[in-house]
């Protein structure tokens, strides 16, 4: 690669338009990410209580369970708005 990332939006954005794999990298993208925030979303109670468990412990996330599961739930309704789900 010799474009130089910085950020990870620069990332994304160089993943999503310079693939070999042309467009099709986009909709393996944007299919990645629709599928993560669907199984954070399916799996809310089982990470609430691993969070629980955790703190417990005296153990605490970087990011809070409850921050997680947020923004799956707002990734997966704009996606759903955006593509008419």
């Amino acid at each position: 690669m010799a474009r130089k990332l910085k950020t990870n939006q620069d990332l994304v954005v160089d993943l999503l338009n310079y693939s070999p794999y042309g467009a099709l990298c986009q909709g393996f993208i944007i299919q990645a990410i629709q599928s993560f925030a669907r199984e954070v979303i399916i799996n809310t109670e089982e990470l609430l209580k691993q969070e629980e468990d955790l703190q417990k412990q005296g153990k605490i996330s970087l990011v809070s369970h409850k921050a997680w599961i947020g923004i799956a739930e707002d990734v997966n309704k704009r996606m759903n708005e955006f593509y008419n789900n």
